[in-house]
């Protein structure tokens, strides 16, 4: 009987040095996910009202600007694009060292390209496929994107709507 007790003891304690060792990890690996999510909304808004200052409390200002270059070229162009991120779904959130992550995600989006002179929608675009890694910085107590990169070049596009 005290063999019994004494393994389930040890058994209580090894489990419980397990969860001290990976309980830091979790919270900190959703907060990451939770900034990307944060991010995609704001990029969405900050296209649809060509305002890049959306992205303020979830991005860095280096990555911001990336972001304006493109709403810049689109808005050269007379358009605003109108997005929906439809799903995502995350990878492996890592640690690389102190205060930086990574994630990589794969993310299925809706466009429609929407014209500043006429409202009229100009092109619409469905299923669109990105593999991206997200590169993100602990500033202030807050994770911020600081980088985002393509993993496979090109989106896949599912269907084209004219």
């Amino acid at each position: 009987m005290r063999k019994a007790v004494a393994t389930l003891l040890i058994a209580l304690l090894l489990a419980g040095l397990a969860g001290c060792g990976s309980g830091g990890a979790a919270p900190e690996a959703s907060a990451v996910q939770s900034t990307v999510r944060a991010y995609n909304e704001a990029l969405a808004r900050a296209f649809a009202t060509m305002d890049m200052n959306e992205l303020s409390a979830t991005a860095t200002e280096d990555q911001a600007l990336n972001e304006y270059f493109l709403m810049a070229a689109l808005g050269e162009g007379r358009v605003r694009m109108l997005s929906t991120l439809v799903s995502i779904e995350f990878g492996d959130v890592v640690f690389p060292a102190e205060g930086q992550a990574s994630v990589t995600t794969t993310e299925v989006w809706d466009y429609a390209h929407e014209s500043l002179d006429t409202s009229e929608t100009v092109r619409a675009e469905q299923g669109v496929v990105y593999h991206l890694r997200y590169d993100l910085v602990l500033l202030d107590g807050r994770w911020l994107v600081d980088q985002v990169t393509a993993l496979d070049g090109e989106p896949a596009v599912g269907d084209v709507v004219p």
